[in-house]
């Protein structure tokens, strides 16, 4: 469940990435792309995403014992993390391969908890 959640938010900021600029060729301005872009919906999005992987993905590598899922979800973060330090228009180009590979851990950590809580494995 919090795998779902995490790849849920995770997918925000990848959706947040892709659809500010589309709106703006789309030619919508003003107060709504103004908030669309503040600095605090950045954070506010990249909240939960850090809160999920610190809750679900530690506790999934004691069951699995893959850390691939971990490593993938913290170079993701810590990529997404150093956004806020890049000028805005490198920003898209990092945070798009971030929340993938944030994403894609949260994928795989579901994946490996499913096979390893198998009666089978």
């Amino acid at each position: 469940m919090k795998d779902n959640l995490a790849i849920f938010t995770s997918g925000l900021c990848l959706f947040h990435c892709l659809a500010a600029p589309l709106l703006l060729i789309a030619g919508l301005s003003g107060a709504f792309i103004g908030w669309f872009e503040a600095e605090w919906v950045h954070q506010a999005l990249l909240i939960p995403v850090i809160i999920l992987a610190v809750l679900s993905l530690p506790y999934a590598y004691k069951q699995h014992g893959s850390v691939i899922p971990l490593s993938l979800a913290t170079i993701g973060i810590l990529a997404m993390s150093s956004s806020f330090y890049l000028p805005e228009s490198l920003e898209l180009w990092l945070v798009i391969p971030s929340a993938l590979l944030i994403i894609s851990a949260h994928g795989l950590n579901k994946k490996l908890l499913a096979t390893s809580l198998s009666p089978l494995s």
